[in-house]
């Protein structure tokens, strides 16, 4: 394990963030883990922690759910978050730094482009197979999903709560298919997930009271700004390695 307070830290900030925005856990947190742990062993925390919450936010968002959207997504991520998983096991560790930083990158593109989604099942399950391939290679299904939503000017409390299942299922698949794919998963990595459970949950909670009282544009300008700085922070350590 890497240092736990680096790790405690940066799993506060993104548990916030995943409060405030509904989206954005591993988004926030695999490149700040990453600052700490080999990428690998960042995304499958990230992937930990977010199935570990999943029973918590069904309970809580049930009513809210945009089933039939969550249901294509779902299925579209469940043909191309295996073939992620497997890459991210071979990759050099410093590229994958660089990949994760350009892939939250595109997340903040997809954010900022307000693309108008169209109509049917076909968008819904690409969005879930991009969502899906990226959710596998870097624990990030958020960029695909969230723009799918966004585009489709979905009612903020129905998004979230969809997305918030959503990213639990793609981890749900990804860590599967790593842990299958090689002997990546350790106990270690297991009680290190344990023991910052409690920390992203405590920072959900604190973001979900900050939700409850921001509007619409506040809440996505501190998304992009915290995508923004651990994107930097990512890629500056990735080319570092590389150079």
């Amino acid at each position: 394990m890497g240092d736990l307070e680096l790790l405690a830290l940066a799993t506060v900030a993104a548990g916030f963030l995943r409060g405030v925005t509904g989206f954005g856990f591993a988004l926030a947190a695999v490149p700040f883990y990453s600052l700490s742990l080999p990428p690998v062993e960042a995304v499958i925390m990230a992937q930990m922690l977010q199935i570990a919450a999943a029973p918590g936010d069904l309970i809580r968002h049930r009513r809210a759910i945009d089933a039939r959207a969550l249901r294509l997504l779902c299925a579209g991520a469940l043909v191309c978050t295996p073939p992620g998983a497997y890459v991210a096991t071979r990759l050099d560790a410093d590229v994958m730094r660089l990949a994760i930083a350009v892939f939250v990158l595109a997340g903040l593109a997809a954010l900022l482009s307000r693309l108008r989604v169209p109509e049917g099942p076909g968008a819904a399950i690409a969005a879930g197979g991009l969502a899906g391939l990226l959710g596998g290679l870097a624990a990030m299904p958020g960029p695909p999903a969230v723009a799918y939503f966004l585009g489709r000017d979905t009612d903020r409390a129905a998004a979230r709560a969809s997305l918030l299942l959503f990213f639990a299922f793609t981890a749900v698949i990804a860590l599967l298919s790593m842990t299958l794919g090689a002997q990546v998963l350790s106990w270690e990595m297991t009680r290190g997930a344990a023991l910052l459970y409690p920390v992203m949950i405590a920072g959900t909670w604190m973001g979900t009271r900050l939700f409850r009282r921001m509007g619409e544009g506040h809440y996505r300008q501190a998304a992009l700004a915290v995508l923004f700085v651990s994107a930097l922070l990512t890629g500056i350590k990735g080319l570092g390695g590389l150079l």
